[in-house]
Protein backbone atom coordinates (compact mmCIF):
# COMPACT_ATOMS: atom_id res chain seq x y z
CA UNK A 1 0.00 0.00 0.00
CA UNK A 2 1.09 3.49 -0.94
CA UNK A 3 -0.17 6.47 1.06
CA UNK A 4 1.40 10.03 -0.12
CA UNK A 5 1.66 12.86 2.71
CA UNK A 6 1.58 16.32 0.07
CA UNK A 7 2.01 19.65 2.05
CA UNK A 8 -0.03 22.59 0.77
CA UNK A 9 1.34 26.15 1.94
CA UNK A 10 -1.21 29.16 2.50
CA UNK A 11 1.69 31.49 3.68
CA UNK A 12 3.34 30.60 6.89
CA UNK A 13 1.07 27.82 7.28
CA UNK A 14 0.74 24.49 5.83
CA UNK A 15 -2.07 22.03 5.68
CA UNK A 16 -1.11 18.16 4.81
CA UNK A 17 -3.16 16.07 2.53
CA UNK A 18 -3.41 12.54 2.60
CA UNK A 19 -3.31 10.05 -0.42
CA UNK A 20 -4.97 6.58 1.06
CA UNK A 21 -3.96 3.49 -1.77
CA UNK A 22 -2.15 5.94 -3.80
CA UNK A 23 -0.64 4.57 -7.06
CA UNK A 24 3.17 5.00 -9.04
CA UNK A 25 1.04 7.28 -11.53
CA UNK A 26 -0.38 9.34 -8.29
CA UNK A 27 2.96 9.76 -6.97
CA UNK A 28 4.25 11.10 -9.93
CA UNK A 29 1.22 13.31 -10.98
CA UNK A 30 1.40 15.24 -7.16
CA UNK A 31 5.49 15.42 -7.50
CA UNK A 32 5.20 17.08 -10.82
CA UNK A 33 2.72 19.61 -8.72
CA UNK A 34 5.64 20.47 -6.63
CA UNK A 35 6.81 24.24 -7.17
CA UNK A 36 9.06 24.75 -4.58
CA UNK A 37 6.83 27.38 -3.10
CA UNK A 38 3.04 26.07 -2.27
CA UNK A 39 4.42 22.97 -2.24
CA UNK A 40 7.79 21.94 -1.39
CA UNK A 41 7.45 18.81 0.33
CA UNK A 42 5.90 15.08 -0.01
CA UNK A 43 6.19 11.64 2.16
CA UNK A 44 5.71 8.61 0.45
CA UNK A 45 4.99 5.46 2.83
CA UNK A 46 5.58 2.40 1.03
CA UNK A 47 5.76 -0.62 3.32
CA UNK A 48 8.90 -0.12 5.47
CA UNK A 49 10.24 2.89 3.41
CA UNK A 50 9.88 6.28 3.86
CA UNK A 51 10.24 8.69 0.85
CA UNK A 52 10.58 12.25 1.39
CA UNK A 53 10.81 14.65 -1.71
CA UNK A 54 11.98 18.18 -1.62
CA UNK A 55 12.21 21.55 -3.84
CA UNK A 56 9.92 21.83 -6.71
CA UNK A 57 9.77 22.49 -10.23
CA UNK A 58 13.09 21.28 -11.53
CA UNK A 59 15.35 20.60 -8.53
CA UNK A 60 14.64 17.83 -6.01
CA UNK A 61 16.34 16.13 -3.08
CA UNK A 62 15.35 12.83 -2.66
CA UNK A 63 15.47 11.15 0.90
CA UNK A 64 14.88 7.18 1.84
CA UNK A 65 13.97 6.06 5.83
CA UNK A 66 14.31 2.65 6.12
CA UNK A 67 14.51 0.02 9.31
CA UNK A 68 18.40 -0.06 8.94
CA UNK A 69 19.83 3.03 6.80
CA UNK A 70 18.90 6.41 5.60
CA UNK A 71 19.45 6.31 1.52
CA UNK A 72 19.98 10.02 -0.12
CA UNK A 73 19.79 9.96 -4.17
CA UNK A 74 23.15 11.51 -5.61
CA UNK A 75 22.90 13.50 -8.81
CA UNK A 76 24.41 12.76 -12.07
CA UNK A 77 26.49 15.98 -11.79
CA UNK A 78 30.52 15.82 -10.84
CA UNK A 79 30.28 19.18 -8.42
CA UNK A 80 30.61 18.64 -5.02
CA UNK A 81 31.44 21.60 -3.63
CA UNK A 82 28.76 24.18 -4.88
CA UNK A 83 26.01 24.66 -2.37
CA UNK A 84 21.99 25.26 -4.05
CA UNK A 85 19.28 26.85 -2.18
CA UNK A 86 16.02 24.87 -2.34
CA UNK A 87 12.81 25.27 -0.49
CA UNK A 88 12.05 22.31 1.51
CA UNK A 89 8.81 22.20 3.54
CA UNK A 90 8.67 26.33 3.43
CA UNK A 91 11.84 26.32 4.50
CA UNK A 92 15.08 27.48 2.38
CA UNK A 93 17.72 25.09 3.18
CA UNK A 94 21.21 25.30 1.49
CA UNK A 95 22.01 21.56 -0.15
CA UNK A 96 25.56 20.17 -1.61
CA UNK A 97 25.07 20.30 -5.50
CA UNK A 98 25.66 16.54 -5.46
CA UNK A 99 22.36 15.79 -3.89
CA UNK A 100 20.04 17.97 -6.05
CA UNK A 101 18.43 16.12 -8.60
CA UNK A 102 16.20 16.26 -12.11
CA UNK A 103 12.48 15.31 -12.54
CA UNK A 104 13.75 12.29 -14.35
CA UNK A 105 15.76 11.14 -11.58
CA UNK A 106 13.05 11.54 -9.73
CA UNK A 107 10.53 9.26 -11.38
CA UNK A 108 13.62 6.41 -11.61
CA UNK A 109 13.72 6.77 -8.19
CA UNK A 110 9.98 6.28 -7.47
CA UNK A 111 10.16 3.19 -9.79
CA UNK A 112 12.64 1.22 -8.49
CA UNK A 113 11.27 1.84 -4.69
CA UNK A 114 7.66 1.01 -5.73
CA UNK A 115 7.74 -1.35 -7.82
CA UNK A 116 11.43 -3.33 -7.38
CA UNK A 117 12.44 -1.99 -11.06
CA UNK A 118 15.68 -2.07 -11.54
CA UNK A 119 17.27 1.70 -12.74
CA UNK A 120 20.68 3.46 -13.20
CA UNK A 121 20.89 5.23 -9.97
CA UNK A 122 23.23 6.26 -7.33
CA UNK A 123 22.36 6.46 -3.57
CA UNK A 124 24.14 7.58 -0.68
CA UNK A 125 23.66 5.30 2.25
CA UNK A 126 24.03 6.21 6.16
CA UNK A 127 23.24 2.60 8.10
CA UNK A 128 21.61 3.37 11.17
Amino acid sequence: MITIYEERRTGAMAETVKHDHASLEKCLEVIRKMDGFLCSQISIQHMDKLIMIGGGSHQFIVTVETNTAIHSLLSLQEEEEDLVELTVGGQACEFPQHYIVSIEQVESALLQLLTDTITELHWEIIEK
